[in-house]
């Protein structure tokens, strides 16, 4: 009787290998996740192809961390038979919305990488690393909060006696990080008020993130739950977030306010404004011969800048993320930044204008 072997043949699986055999027969180690390794292997081309893909598209705009990410999600390793993303899956389905805040928390990321400047200037890429820090914090809280499995007796045996039901409470050192923050910010917010020193928000929000971050590291090694100082900490990175976007000083008060000096003497050299409609109109001034240098900043709102008719007008003006109309010329966008000089009948009264704003729009116009 004749038997018929049939060679069936393993489907090619693609994942991400510890080691690969490269085309020159030699074993070589990945980088990273070995994402790129991976495909290499799967499609039987170089790695180094992939590699340089990743990376141009890396600094052509970010596109390129977020394939690899996706692509290092949902790639199994090598002798597993689950992705990260499918494992997590399966490991939460009781909770699924640990899933969703993380989800939510990584959107929030891919749309910060998505408006990066990579390179020459990282733009808000930071903005993207401390979403994805938070989404990793929120991870591990949750993870640590989840019950263990019952243990069960073996046949035959007398289950194990329960375990002692009273739960060991750590302190928290939310109370303490609470009241040290509330309370510095109240003494330099003081000293700010009484211009007993020039303050910084970006350096003091900074800090109180550095310090917040150092509790979170230490707590656990006296004892204590920091689980809400993390908490408070993303809060304060995010208001850090918002002050280093805008660019410009956001705690120089809030709501509207108009600036109508009326004679050249009560001209200011700089104008601040932190959130809302801010209104300096120099219309009906009369500038003096030579330059005249003002600065106007707001953070967040509309900016409006009225100039006199006949002076010649230098105007620089800056939005982070906003409307800019000088004198007719208008851009949009981010990172906007336009220089315009308009002459008047009198080119011997020349007034230059710095004016910027976060987020929001920017107009400048004769008076």
């Amino acid at each position: 009787m004749e038997t018929t072997e049939k060679i069936i043949s393993e489907p090619r699986r693609l994942t991400r290998p510890r080691r690969w055999s490269g085309h020159n027969g030699r074993s070589e180690g990945r980088w990273l996740g070995g994402v790129c390794a991976g495909l290499g292997q799967y499609f039987d081309l170089s790695p180094l192809v992939y590699r340089i893909g990743f990376g141009a598209l890396a600094l052509a705009g970010g596109t390129g961390i977020l394939l690899y990410i996706a692509a290092w999600l949902v790639i199994p390793e090598e002798d597993t038979e689950d992705s990260i993303a499918a494992s997590a899956i399966k490991n939460h389905r009781e909770r699924p919305w640990l899933l969703v805040g993380v989800g939510l928390l990584a959107f929030g990321g891919i749309l910060a990488l998505s408006e990066a400047h990579v390179w020459p200037s990282p733009g808000n890429l930071w903005l993207a690393a401390a979403l994805a820090g938070a989404a990793i914090v929120w991870w591990q809280m949750s993870t640590h909060r989840s019950p263990a499995p019952p243990a069960t007796a073996a046949d035959g045996e007398a289950p194990p006696p329960p375990p002692n039901s009273a739960r060991v409470t750590r302190r928290s050192l939310l109370p303490a990080a609470t009241g040290l923050l509330i309370g510095g910010l109240g003494i330099v917010g003081l000293l700010d008020a009484t211009d007993a020193v020039s303050v910084d928000w970006r350096v003091v929000l900074a800090a109180a993130a550095i310090g917040l971050g150092l509790l979170v590291v230490v707590g656990p090694m006296t004892g204590h739950a920091v689980g809400w100082v993390a908490v408070l900490g993303i809060g304060v990175l995010a208001a850090l977030a918002l002050t280093l976007t805008v660019r410009v000083p956001v705690f120089s008060g809030i709501g509207d306010q108009v600036e109508h000096p009326a004679t050249a003497s009560a001209i200011h050299s700089r104008y601040e404004h932190g959130i809302g409609d801010f209104r300096v109109d120099l219309q009906d001034v009369s500038l003096p011969v030579g330059r005249t240098s003002v600065k106007v900043t707001l953070g967040i709102g509309n900016l409006v800048v009225r100039v006199p008719q006949a002076v010649t007008v230098e105007i620089d003006g800056r939005a982070s993320a906003g409307d800019v109309w000088l004198l007719g010329h208008q851009d949009n966008g981010t990172h906007v930044h336009d220089r315009v000089v308009d002459t008047g009948m009198l080119p011997n009264r020349v007034l230059v204008l710095d004016a910027r704003v976060g987020l929001g729009e920017l107009k400048v116009e004769r008076g």
